[in-house]
């Protein structure tokens, strides 16, 4: 079991990038073999395959692939901020840093680790590494010290994308009361507290 698991850690840290967007399945072939992929077990072995979906192993490889892309978004965003030479709201950029600054650091450990593996390999297997693990935008990580245009970095945005990510992935961590605060100045709206305490005075 623990061989078994040690293998399929060993498929997550070299296949992540294309399994990012992808649910892994475990498939057992009619011989007894595990195989762990991002396609259906059909098609990736033939019909005779299984798949098994309440399984432990499963459970602990999905689980540490989310928390790598989670790490993996955060540092994009926080890659795009350093970049875009932005304002960000004060109480947006305090939850955002309370809740990414682990799985960015994470990441950022685990990519320096998958260099250090890589260069052990022979110049084939490094080649076929790089080929297979190649980013689809333009913030990929081996290229994060060149500069880049702000069309491509999307400053404009930048906030609107930092806050969807915190409610879509850190909800339940950010304040009520903060959440209100952020809303109504991404939406260009007055601060309904202000403009009441403003009143008040003028009365």
């Amino acid at each position: 079991m623990k061989k078994t698991f040690l293998a399929c850690l060993s498929f997550l840290v070299f296949a992540w990038p294309s399994l990012s967007q992808a649910e892994v399945r475990k498939c057992v072939t009619p011989s007894g073999e595990t195989i762990f992929t991002d396609q259906p077990c059909n098609a990736k072995i033939g019909s005779n395959a299984t798949e098994v979906k309440n399984d432990a192993t499963l459970r602990k490889i999905t689980a540490m692939q989310k928390d790598r892309d989670t790490g993996k978004s955060c540092w994009v965003l926080e890659h795009r901020y350093s970049q875009c030479d932005v304002s960000v709201d004060r109480t947006l950029m305090t939850n955002f840093k309370e809740n990414c600054t682990i799985p960015r650091n994470q990441f950022i450990k685990d990519r320096a680790n998958d260099n250090v593996s890589t260069s052990y390999r022979t110049y084939r297997e490094r080649r076929e590494y790089r080929e297979s693990s190649q980013e689809v935008d333009d913030l990929e990580y081996s290229h994060r010290n060149t500069r880049k245009s702000r069309a491509v970095l999307q400053c404009e945005v930048l906030e609107k994308d930092m806050w969807s990510y915190l409610k879509q992935n850190f909800s339940d961590k950010v304040p009520p009361q903060d959440a209100k605060n952020i809303e109504v100045k991404l939406m260009g709206l007055p601060d309904p507290e202000k403009s009441s305490s403003s009143y008040n005075r003028r009365r």
